[in-house]
């Protein structure tokens, strides 16, 4: 466990756990829509569903898909959906829940924290590198450019703009001039290699204007970089590297987060950002070349109430729109958090943000921005655009895609309007555009399921089987699920578990681990599903299988109840174990000639008989 946890000690992790709620802490991604016990469900945030499959345990502080069988505890929750390591997930809830996490132990993860934090500096040294380029001869070009585009030295100084000289190695000699090594150039997303050698490192980017990339705590994480022409690529981006992922980043929010406006403003590019800050409209990011991701949304939600989103009004803008919307949209239905208004803003003839604000100033754009769009009127006005043709709307493709887009809302309020508006246009009932809109979501519905039903088959036919010393039986896991919540009242037993009961191999080694948690009074729902860590069960990851039986085993609250079922679960396995065993013995005696050895081994079968004929008594006495 101790390079899985980076060497953080136990208690911090347990901590850690008891101080995140998994209710409060799954309750971030996904709306619970029903209750169930002591159990929620909700649509899955790890695959696509119609029907919640998705449930947590409030008492067993853990989680399991029906659906997809993803399944674990508060940490594994945010591994998954974060799609981040162990010790990351463990910084966030402990950032969450402000425990504090002393300095690992472990060498690895020393090692590999020392590289990131060497990455860091290999970025931070080419940021001077490029300001510097901006600010000396070669930068001219780059500084005539931004002169243009009415950017001035205090803002392109503000933002750490640069210039990258068209030279092919002048970065990689001037960081290996600061005694950053090739391990750290090679993975630093700043070169791309050559043909030479193994260490040929060539610049990445080259006779471009750079833009630093920031994370939300002001630290340089990465590049983008214009040409200052008419070629192509236009932009090149640093790759994801160790600390940086471009769907969990946001171009100018270490900036916007201090702005004193509920709102936040997307726009798509660098120079859209830098135009608006310059003009006074603090609180807008870009979502760094990419449409605007979960990740993203969730992290504009700490810092905003509202957002609003800007797309360009071509035709790929639109289309990117329509994609976007979709997501947000489906987001919406899982996501339990603080709502964000979100709202579609248009600059209008087609210009960009940047452009319009040069032209009209902050006060113009900002009202743009106060008469935004509702996402369901954006989504009519789009199919209003898309169905016109020659100047007239042609109704039966405006029909099929104004009620494709009120399938999409969840919201039957919202939908009502939204039908209202589609109503209008088509001249006939609300309760027509309606009933439209409900048959599209089930047969979306029906085509999602029979997809799922094929998919089902074809993954029943790849299901691996059990690898020998895997397997597990019913009885063996109930019984443990039910030790997992009978605390103080295992030392009270009249019988007590022990590792011969369980099937050998992998649940003989979690149920030795088990029992010795017991008898310490450490043994919890929370430490069984630890023990499944790197293990399979069935051909499965142990830790989905526990996850599972954990869900599926129901909390018996009368303590008499608990210990007749856990005493009925012991007998049921020793009676399987020893009827095994009796009937190996009958085998062996048949092979075996006249000897002290068949003797013994029939007073052996005859003592097995004697115990089975006690332990079906003590069974029936239960």
């Amino acid at each position: 466990m101790a390079g899985r946890s980076g060497g953080i000690p136990e208690n911090i992790i347990d901590e850690i756990i008891a101080r995140n709620d998994i209710a409060s802490v799954v309750g971030q991604y996904v709306r619970f829509t029903k209750t169930s016990g002591q159990n929620l469900f909700g649509l899955c945030p790890f695959h696509s569903e119609d029907t919640p499959s998705f449930s947590i345990s409030t008492n067993k502080q853990i989680y399991y898909c029906f659906g997809c069988h993803k399944g674990g505890n508060v940490i594994h929750f945010v591994m998954e959906v974060e799609k981040c390591s162990y010790i990351d997930a463990l910084k966030l809830l402990a950032e969450r829940a402000q425990v504090r996490i002393p300095e690992p132990e472990d060498e690895s993860y020393r090692k590999e924290a020392q590289k990131r934090d060497q990455i860091r500096e290999a970025l931070v040294e080419a940021a001077r590198y490029f300001y510097q380029n901006l600010n000396s001869e070669k930068g001219s070009r780059a500084r005539a450019y931004l002169a243009k585009r009415q950017i001035s030295a205090k803002t392109a100084k503000a933002f750490g703009l640069g210039y990258a000289p068209d030279e092919w190695g002048g970065l990689s000699r001037h960081l290996r001039s600061k005694g950053f090594g090739d391990d750290v150039l090679a993975t630093c997303g700043l070169f791309t290699k050559g043909k030479r050698s193994e260490n040929d490192l060539i610049d990445l980017f080259r006779g471009r204007l750079m833009f630093p990339i920031f994370d939300v705590m002001g630290k340089v994480i990465a590049f983008g970089g214009r040409i200052l022409d008419d070629g192509n690529p236009k932009y090149i981006n640093s790759p994801e590297t160790p600390i940086y992922s471009k769907q969990r980043n946001l171009y100018g929010l270490n900036f916007a987060k201090s702005s004193k406006e509920k709102r936040l403003i997307i726009v798509e590019g660098y120079m859209d950002v830098i135009s608006m800050h310059q003009a006074g409209v603090t609180n807008t990011v870009a979502s760094l070349g990419t449409a605007l991701t979960e990740r993203q949304l969730d992290l504009l939600s700490r810092y905003a109430e509202e957002i609003v989103l800007f797309y360009d009004s071509d035709n790929a803008g639109q289309a990117a729109a329509l994609r976007g919307l979709k997501m947000l949209i489906s987001r919406d239905k899982r996501h339990t958090a603080t709502q964000t208004k979100i709202s579609i803003a248009m600059v209008p003839d087609g210009k960009d943000p940047d452009e319009f604000i040069r032209e009209h100033g902050a006060d113009a754009f900002r009202q743009i921005v106060t008469n935004a769009f509702t996402v369901m009127d954006y989504l009519l006005m789009s199919a209003k655009r898309q169905s016109t043709v020659d100047g007239k709307i042609d109704p039966r493709t405006y029909q099929n895609l104004a009620c494709t887009y009120l399938s999409w809302e969840p919201n039957q309020v919202l939908r009502e309007r939204g039908a209202s508006e589609a109503a209008r246009v088509l001249s006939v009932s609300v309760a027509s555009v309606l009933a439209e809109a409900e048959r599209v979501e089930e047969q979306k519905v029906e085509t999602e399921f029979r997809e799922t039903i094929k998919k089902s088959e074809r993954q029943a036919t790849i299901v691996p089987e059990a690898h020998e010393g895997e397997s597990a039986s019913l009885e063996e896991m109930a019984l443990l699920c039910l030790l997992a919540e009978i605390g103080d009242e295992f030392s009270s037993l009249s019988e007590k578990p022990i590792p011969s009961d369980f099937s050998a191999g992998v649940m003989r080694d979690i149920a030795t681990e088990s029992i010795r948690l017991l008898e310490e009074r450490h043994f919890t729902p929370i430490a069984f599903l630890s023990l499944g860590e790197e293990k399979s069960i069935n051909g499965r990851p142990a830790r989905e299988v526990l996850s599972e039986y954990l869900m599926r085993t129901q909390k018996i609250s009368n303590s008499d109840f608990r210990r007749r079922h856990v005493l009925d679960y012991i007998y049921k396995l020793r009676i399987r174990a020893y009827t095994e065993r009796k009937a190996f013995l009958a085998k062996l005696l048949d092979t075996m000639p006249e000897s002290a050895d068949k003797e013994a081994t029939k007073k052996n079968l005859l003592q097995i008989s004697e115990y089975l004929r006690y332990i079906r008594k003590k069974q029936k006495e239960i």
